[in-house]
C-alpha cells in the first residue's frame, strides 16, 4: 500500500493539537527544529524512526499514524481539526446531527456553546478552548468555500431542545431557563428559515424518528472518502471532553454510512413541508 505522506502530516498535526502540545515541545522531543516539524505536518514524516517516536509521543499506534488503521480520537480538539482537514478535501458532506450542526448554526451559536461548556460540570477549560477554536475554523472554512451539505436532524430531538433550552447543566433560575429556551427557539427558527429559503448546496431533512445516538458525517469525493462517528455533543448539555471519536477510510464502512444517510434522507421531511412542521413546533 502506498503511503499518503500529506495525510500522515495532517494526522500528526491533528493529534498534536488534540494533545495540547506546543510545536516547540514536540520538535524538541523529536529532536528536530520547529521549522522541520511544520514541514512534517504539511508534507509528512519521511523517516521511520521519526514516525515511531512521533507515534509514541502522541500516544497512538504507528499503524494509525501512517493510515492503515481506523483513527481514534479521545480529544475533541484533535478530532475537530481532523474533521476540518477532511471537510476541506471532500466534494460532498452527508451528516446526521444531534441536534445542532456547527456548520449550519446561527452566528450567535459559538458564543452560546462556549457559555454552556463553561457551566457544564467537570469541564476542562484548556480542552474546551482548543475545541472551540477548531470548531470556529471549520465554520470559517465552510463559509469561505461551501461544500454541498446534506444535513439530517431528528424532529423529536428539536422538540426536546425547545423544552430543555440551551443549558450546560440543570439548576438555573427561572429567568435563566427562559433565556436558554429563547436561544433554543432561535436555533430552531434558523433551521426553519434555511428550509424556507435554502442556500445553494445545502439540503436539510427532518427525521420523524430519532436516528442512532451518535452523530456521523460522511465525506464523499476528494482524494479519500471517509466517515466520522462522534460521541461529542454540541447541543444542550454539551460534552467535548469525554468520548472516543473515529475517522475511517475503509471503503465498506464509508459505503454503509453513506447508504444509511441516503435511506434516512429518502424518508425525511423536506422543503416547505419540513419548514411547516418546525413552525408548528415553535408555535406549540
Amino acid at each position: 500500500m502506498a503511503l499518503d505522506m500529506r495525510q500522515i502530516g495532517a494526522r500528526l498535526r491533528a493529534w498534536r493539537l488534540g494533545a495540547g502540545l506546543a510545536p516547540d515541545v514536540v520538535a524538541a522531543r523529536l529532536g528536530v527544529s520547529r521549522a522541520a516539524l511544520y514541514t512534517y505536518e504539511k508534507d509528512g514524516i519521511p523517516r521511520l524512526d521519526l514516525l515511531e517516536r512521533a507515534a509514541a509521543l502522541l500516544g497512538v499506534s504507528l499503524a494509525a499514524l501512517i493510515g492503515i488503521e481506523v483513527e481514534h480520537f479521545s480529544s475533541c480538539a484533535g478530532f475537530f481539526e481532523r474533521m476540518r482537514q477532511a471537510e476541506a478535501e471532500a466534494d460532498q458532506i452527508l451528516a446526521c446531527f444531534d441536534p445542532i450542526s456547527i456548520l449550519l448554526a446561527s452566528p450567535a451559536y459559538p458564543a452560546r456553546l462556549r457559555q454552556m461548556l463553561e457551566e457544564a460540570p467537570g469541564g476542562d477549560r484548556d480542552a474546551t478552548a482548543r475545541a472551540l477554536a477548531m470548531l470556529e475554523e471549520r465554520r470559517a472554512q465552510q463559509a469561505g468555500r461551501p461544500r454541498p451539505l446534506t444535513a439530517l436532524v431528528a424532529l423529536p430531538r428539536l422538540a426536546q431542545l425547545l423544552q430543555t433550552g440551551l443549558v450546560g447543566r440543570d439548576g438555573g433560575s427561572p429567568d435563566a431557563l427562559a433565556e436558554r429556551r429563547r436561544w433554543a427557539r432561535e436555533e430552531v427558527a434558523a433551521i426553519a428559515a434555511r428550509l424556507e429559503a435554502p442556500a445553494i448546496g445545502v439540503q436539510i431533512g427532518l427525521l420523524e424518528a430519532v436516528p442512532p445516538s451518535q452523530t456521523f458525517e460522511v465525506l464523499l469525493g476528494g482524494p479519500t472518502e471517509r466517515v466520522a462517528v462522534s460521541p461529542f455533543r454540541l447541543g444542550e448539555y454539551p460534552n467535548v471532553t469525554d468520548g472516543i471519536a473515529t475517522l475511517s477510510a475503509e471503503p465498506a464502512t464509508v459505503a454503509l454510512y453513506a447508504g444509511l444517510a441516503r435511506r434516512l434522507w429518502d424518508g425525511a421531511l423536506k422543503g416547505e413541508r419540513a419548514a411547516a412542521r418546525l413552525r408548528q413546533l415553535l408555535a406549540g
